[in-house]
């Protein structure tokens, strides 16, 4: 609540600066932290998508000025737009204030957008196929599945499943372009 938002840099890049605001370990905040620490990290900005609308969060590396490196196993986001990145410090000891190199996993960030794209085809498909009375319900959105909850009221036919399958296919192979 001390540091404010985060400022996400995500949708244009997957490698950015920032400034590390805040280190948590074991639940107290601390001025620094050591090797085999696990942390979690507020930085003043940040390219790590916080899980959000079902898409599980980005993993990466972080490197500071001094030597420190972090593994970052998840990203989630607190308090409305503060992104913590939680990890384990795997070189020399992590210090508020220290600037850092973001790096995100780019194979796993790829396969999460796609995953996350095929939602909004899937979602539009059981709209033209069922009626526009199809809302979401939730989803998961993770690097090697996604899946879908949606508003319907009866099990869907076998030949309906094939319909929405087809159509979502043929958007991707349609190999459109993507806007974020």
């Amino acid at each position: 609540e001390n540091i404010g938002a985060t400022e996400f840099l995500g949708y244009d890049t997957v490698m950015a600066e920032g400034i590390i605001l805040a280190i948590v370990v074991g639940g107290k905040i601390v001025e620094y932290a050591n090797i085999g620490d696990s942390v979690a990290l507020v930085l003043n900005q940040t390219p790590f998508y916080a899980e959000s609308g079902g898409q599980i969060g980005d993993t990466g590396s972080l490197c500071t000025n001094k030597g420190s490196k972090v593994e970052i196993i998840d990203t989630q986001k607190k308090l409305g737009e503060l992104h913590v990145h939680f990890g384990t410090i795997l070189q020399e000891q992590l210090k508020v204030g220290d600037i850092a190199e973001l790096n995100v996993n780019i194979d796993r960030r790829d396969r999460l957008r796609a995953n996350h794209s095929a939602t909004h085809l899937l979602h539009q498909a059981l709209r033209n196929q069922l009626g526009e009375h199809v809302t979401q319900k939730g989803s998961l959105v993770a690097r090697d599945r996604l899946r879908f909850d949606f508003s319907h009221p009866k099990s869907l036919l076998q030949d309906e499943l094939q319909s929405v399958e087809e159509i979502v296919n043929s958007q991707i192979r349609a190999n459109g372009s993507v806007l974020t």
